[in-house]
């Protein structure tokens, strides 16, 4: 799903987006993987793992893409 728009987005050059939603992925994974961890175990990394996808790129890279691709053409 994302890989998808990653590699359109990268295709048209426009890669500031990655460089800023990949940090924030990865800030908000290790804070939440710690967290769920100390409280659900191994099941809380799998819960932090989840929320830093669904908050970052599940949705950030399509409305990206969108966006870039309208106003381009």
């Amino acid at each position: 799903w994302c890989d998808t728009f990653a590699m359109l987005l990268q295709s048209m050059n426009q890669l500031k987006i990655l460089w800023l939603i990949v940090p924030c992925q990865a800030l908000i994974g290790g804070v939440t993987q710690w967290y769920f961890a100390e409280h659900y175990g191994i099941v809380g990394i799998l819960y932090g793992l989840i929320l830093s996808f669904s908050l970052t790129v599940f949705w950030g890279l399509p409305v990206y893409y969108m966006y870039k691709s309208k106003r381009l053409a």
